[in-house]
């Protein structure tokens, strides 16, 4: 998990105690341009590539051209929690059989002198929790364009025989668009090992609780503290109330992420989500000058028909509603 450095500094450049906990990265083909977060092992610097080559940088491309501009994740210094599962390589190894749309894409590997620093998408606008930081509150619609792209990539991390283990708001990232991204697949877990977080179904309750704090501004308590979420937010949905209730429950009846993905898109109508107020100035002029009313058809929508095609079969013509879905697979009395 890392902590935006919006909430030490103002303008673009970090203060003396970020630099203290990350100095720049020195790379002949990288430029660094400022900090975006600190963790307890690592920071994060937004770089610009120079154009030439570097025997420091090795690339994993795939074919694909690279942003000019890119993250630059490096060991701090003096780590200030326990060290990481894995090295760079090895989180880099972790995270190429991933590849999806909506989980953070690796890029490459850099030689520094902390060791290994890994080269991925940037996502300047942020994470989700420091948008709620900020004081807002996901409406049900941006909850919708921000959970379900993130259900999708879960089952596609489970379908790979992984789990995330850290599911969480600080977790998900937005681009300056609004597109949602999970991170932090360093950790990754395979499926089997043993340990509780390295399930599908924690990943599932961990998401569910985010969106939770999305909607409310704080994490869900659990079992019977934790009021209604229709007593607490009264413009949400039944149907999503319902599934995030099911996906928080000790023992959700099947549910997968490709399932809630498919039924928290047909809770409520998809809205953009509105970073104009909670971003900083070098940000905000990357934002789209008008926000559509809704989000256009894309890759989502089409992966996402993929989804319901794989979960409910090539031969249903119309996609079930949630309630058809939900009586299906039922809580037995």
């Amino acid at each position: 998990m890392l902590v935006h450095t919006s909430s030490w500094h103002t303008g673009s450049g970090p203060t003396a105690s970020g630099a203290a906990l990350a100095a720049p990265p020195q790379v002949d083909s990288l430029v660094p341009l400022k900090l975006l977060g600190v963790g307890g092992r690592s920071a994060v610097w937004l770089v610009e590539r120079t154009g030439q080559r570097s025997s420091s940088v090795t690339w994993v491309t795939g074919g694909d051209a690279p942003p000019v501009q890119l993250a630059l994740k490096v060991p701090l210094q003096a780590p200030r929690t326990a060290p990481s599962l894995r090295s760079g390589v090895q989180e880099l190894q972790a995270m190429l059989p991933l590849i999806h749309e909506h989980l953070v894409r690796p890029w490459g590997l850099v030689t520094t002198e902390n060791g290994p620093g890994l080269l991925m998408d940037a996502y300047p606008a942020g994470s989700l929790a420091r948008l709620l930081r900020s004081g807002h509150r996901l409406s049900p619609g941006e909850v919708v364009t921000v959970f379900s792209p993130v259900a999708a990539a879960l089952e596609h991390v489970h379908a790979h025989g992984a789990s995330h283990g850290d599911v969480s708001t600080a977790n998900i990232l937005l681009s300056s668009e609004g597109r949602p991204v999970l991170a932090d697949l360093g950790d990754a877990a395979l499926l089997g090992m043993g340990a509780s977080q390295a399930a599908p179904e924690a990943d599932l309750a961990a998401l569910a609780a985010a969106a939770w704090e999305a909607l409310t501004g704080r994490a869900p308590e659990e079992g019977s503290r934790r009021p209604p979420l229709g007593a607490v937010r009264s413009d949400v949905p039944a149907a999503m109330v319902d599934l995030l209730e099911e996906a928080l429950s000790p023992s959700p009846p099947g549910l997968s992420a490709g399932q809630f993905a498919v039924e928290l898109y047909d809770a409520a109508a998809a809205h953009p989500v509105d970073l104009t107020d909670h971003v900083d100035d070098e940000t905000l002029a990357e934002l789209p000058t008008r926000l559509p009313a809704s989000p256009a058809p894309g890759r989502f929508s089409a992966a996402l028909a993929r989804l319901r095609r794989r979960l409910w079969g090539p031969a249903l013509r119309r996609v079930p509603t949630v309630g058809r879905f939900r009586r299906r697979r039922q809580r037995p009395s």
